[in-house]
């Protein structure tokens, strides 16, 4: 009995439109700038403060960096959309022990 739903199983990617992919591709070089601005300033200052936060960001800015390189350059979303976390739990708990981290 197939009532034309998607399956929870099924791979579907939604499309992304031409304004949102040239905002997904800013994100993108944005990114990748504030990440090598972050890696540079570290390495000439050297705060350890710093360092610890970047770190724990990272996979946070690799996981949106990923989602925006898609939608920019496919024009759809990734079929593995929480790497680099296991799943969306995982994904979930690490925004709030992140969250906690940063701003306790």
């Amino acid at each position: 009995m197939n009532t034309g739903a998607p399956s929870a199983s099924s791979n579907h990617r939604v499309p992304v439109r031409w304004p949102f992919r040239l905002l997904a591709a800013v994100v993108v070089v944005a990114g990748i700038v504030a990440t090598i601005g972050l890696v540079l300033s570290d390495w000439h200052q050297g705060a350890v403060t710093m360092r610890w936060q970047f770190l724990a960001s990272l996979p946070g800015v690799a996981w949106f960096v990923r989602l925006c390189w898609y939608a920019a350059i496919r024009g759809r979303s990734s079929g593995q959309e929480w790497w680099p976390f296991a799943s969306q739990r995982v994904f979930i708990c690490y925004v709030i022990v992140w969250s906690l981290a940063m701003y306790a």
